[in-house]
């Protein structure tokens, strides 16, 4: 039987060697399978993420069934999603911008990017949340992740300009909405 131990407590610190913690890739990217395996070149850093971090939702929606009288006899599952939000704090990054508004809205040329808002749909992408934690290493892998909200972007003098998201996490061609793959102690080995 396991016991505690304080190498079991792991912290989310990005790896910065792999980016600033995250990245993106086109739908249809080869997918991370372990984590210590190879990374897609195609997965391109969105650049620094404020410090509040990544933070993963989980909401998962039940339904009562109850029998003539008030009798509890089931609870039955009726939603289930997954969502991260964070804050993206390069401005000047044309990946993160192109995360936030869209492939077609980001333009690079002569010098410049130029970013339009507009009404259309972002696009599907595939996400990758790198930590780095000496043993405690892991990462979250999203097949298909959909920015769904921005925050408020505030231009203010002492402020980094920033991009708050809300990110949906829709399952992949296996059901899965998010995959969480992380470093196991010594007695985990052999466990199931």
């Amino acid at each position: 039987m396991a016991g505690t131990s304080a190498a079991n407590v792991a912290v989310g610190k990005p790896d910065l060697a792999v980016s600033g913690g995250v990245l993106v890739a086109p739908i249809g990217t080869t997918r991370p399978t372990s984590l210590a395996g190879p990374i897609d070149p195609a997965y391109e850093s969105v650049g620094y993420v404020s410090a509040d971090g990544v933070t993963e939702t989980s909401e998962r929606s039940t339904e009562e069934i109850r029998a003539w009288g008030g009798q509890k006899i089931r609870t039955v599952q009726t939603e289930y999603g997954t969502s991260l939000s964070l804050t993206l704090i390069e401005s000047r990054n044309a990946t993160a911008l192109r995360f936030v508004f869209g492939d077609d809205n980001v333009d690079v040329s002569g010098g410049e990017i130029t970013v339009k808002r507009n009404e259309k749909t972002l696009p599907y992408v595939q996400l990758l949340v790198s930590m780095l934690d000496g043993d405690n290493s892991s990462h979250l892998d999203v097949g298909r992740a959909q920015v769904t909200e921005v925050g408020d972007v505030t231009y203010v003098d002492g402020e980094a300009i920033s991009y708050e998201l809300t990110i949906s996490c829709d399952p992949d061609d296996n059901g899965d909405t998010l995959i969480e793959r992380k470093a196991a102690d010594g007695d985990a080995e052999g466990e199931g």
